[in-house]
């Protein structure tokens, strides 16, 4: 499942590119992956501008997948059957959060957070659903 990160460095190495994480943790994007062009500018943006990245990472440490986070406020908050309805200040489109996603009380605490102290967070979705796959509070605001 992706999730958020920050990353702390990027060094580049003959057939790989190993990225060093906030938390220390340390993954790889193998030059050989067929997005490896595109995941890398993501990656080196994020790394520039102190955001974090959406990444999937595999159980030995391999970057899989790589998604751009946005950056907004939760304006409105409305449960239906199956999900969470969640609607963004500055973003148009309805966004959703799944009952059934395994982060969900913890997800949902985020996004509540920001809707009553007009915080902003971080997130990464699914598309073309608008699926919230993880949300982060931005601290720095």
């Amino acid at each position: 499942m992706f999730s958020l990160y920050f990353i702390s460095s990027v060094q580049f190495a003959e057939h790989e590119i190993i990225v060093t994480l906030e938390n220390k943790n340390i993954v790889t994007l193998p030059k050989a992956n067929k997005l490896y062009d595109h995941y890398i500018r993501l990656i080196n943006r994020a790394l520039s501008r102190k955001h974090p990245i959406g990444l999937l990472i595999s159980k030995d440490n391999k970057i899989i997948g790589v998604k751009r986070s946005d950056n907004d406020v939760v304006e409105n908050i409305i449960r239906d059957k199956k999900t969470i309805q969640i609607y963004f200040m500055g973003h148009d489109g309805i966004f959703a959060l799944d009952f059934d996603h395994p982060h969900f009380k913890a997800l949902y605490a985020k996004l509540n957070k920001s809707k009553t102290k007009s915080q902003g967070v971080w997130f990464i979705v699914q598309f073309p659903d608008l699926k919230l796959l993880d949300v982060i509070i931005d601290e720095k605001k």
